[in-house]
């Protein structure tokens, strides 16, 4: 690492690669599908230095994987991207510039080197007619506002993966001194009532808190378990926050793809085990959740908006086990068209299609 032209970090942890897989095959989808007839733009705050040392080798963070991303769908699919990369560390952005530099990358991201928070509420009072556009918010530590969250997801077609610094926030959470921003954190003072709870229960209420609270102005809010490498223990969460439940969908999918089919990572001593897991007691448990809704009937985009941020479960586990019930005729699914082009059947289920139960 010596002779290169710019700085890396000199550790490149195990989760932070996994939420680098994730980020990476999330925002090629997102550019694909939302930059189809539009140009979009994405933020990455708290970008960091750009580049880790994995044992030798050199990794990218995620402004310089959003700049990969762009460049090679903007050659091929022709989809345009503009970035803009924020730190507040000057020495971060000017090592960023240098790696774009060496890459050879033809695209030219705008560069702040000023506070996450006032540069995003500066951008949004400024302009009035956003384009879709992907935040990506990975800070270290606590201090991001929710009154900012919110303003961003006001806007039409915007979407936020955020880092939340769990481990952090819960060893603090007595401290006096940080009030305030734990109040603008949270929006509100109810988080001192968890001071008293301990182990699971503290996590499960923090992390329900929080995502109450997001889920006042994001239709979509589903929260990544993300573990230390080697400790069965919380390091962080990331929370994706969307309007739209393909996106949600979306991004569950490639959760499970680089974790053996869960929507969290449990580090190595853990990595293994999901996959008995899933077989009988996981099938039976969304039958019965699924069961359970359908007091009258539903159009699957319904049950779709239901179940994707409030279960564990991947819409292609939800479509697996529809089939299953219409099987054993616990359901009975009116397809709309009921035939393919072709004339034959269709055995698809598409959101426009009807779920009644059977009594």
């Amino acid at each position: 690492m010596k002779d290169l032209p710019f700085r890396v970090w000199p550790l490149y942890e195990d989760q932070t690669r996994m939420k680098h897989q994730v980020f990476s095959d999330y925002f090629d989808k997102w550019v694909k599908i939302v930059g189809k007839y539009r140009k979009v733009v994405y933020f990455d705050g708290f970008s960091g230095c750009g580049a880790y040392d994995d044992k030798g080798t050199v990794k990218f963070g995620s402004p310089i994987l959003a700049a990969q991303i762009a460049e090679k769908n903007r050659l091929n699919l022709k989809r345009d991207a503009r970035l803009v990369i924020i730190d507040a560390n000057k020495e971060n952005v000017d090592n960023i510039k240098k790696i774009l530099e060496c890459l050879k990358l033809d695209i030219k991201p705008i560069f702040v080197s000023e506070d996450f928070d006032k540069t995003v509420n500066e951008v949004l009072d400024d302009v009035k007619n956003l384009a879709p556009t992907f935040f990506f918010i990975d800070p270290f530590g606590f201090k991001i506002k929710m009154a900012t969250l919110r303003k961003i997801m006001e806007r039409p077609n915007t979407e936020i993966l955020l880092t939340f610094m769990y481990n952090a926030i819960a060893r603090f959470l007595e401290a006096e001194k940080i009030e305030v921003a734990f109040n603008e954190l949270f929006d509100c003072e109810d988080w001192k009532k968890i001071r008293a709870e301990k182990g699971s229960n503290r996590e499960n209420a923090i992390i329900r808190l929080y995502r109450t609270k997001l889920k006042e102005f994001s239709h979509f809010v589903y929260q990544y378990r993300m573990s230390f490498p080697d400790k069965e223990r919380t390091y962080y969460y990331l929370f994706h926050l969307t309007n739209h439940p393909l996106g949600c969908s979306i991004m569950k999918s490639c959760f499970a793809k680089y974790n053996f089919g869960k929507v969290e990572y449990l580090g190595r001593l853990n990595a293994q085990k999901t996959l008995s897991e899933y077989a009988g007691t996981k099938a039976e448990d969304i039958k019965k959740d699924i069961l359970s809704i359908l007091d009258s009937p539903r159009k699957y985009s319904n049950i779709l908006e239901t179940l994707i941020d409030e279960t564990p479960y991947l819409e292609s586990e939800l479509i697996k086990t529809l089939k299953k019930l219409e099987e054993e005729q616990k359901i009975c699914i009116v397809r709309e068209p009921a035939s393919t082009p072709t004339g034959r059947l269709r055995k698809s289920i598409e959101l426009q299609d009807t779920v009644i139960k059977k009594e």
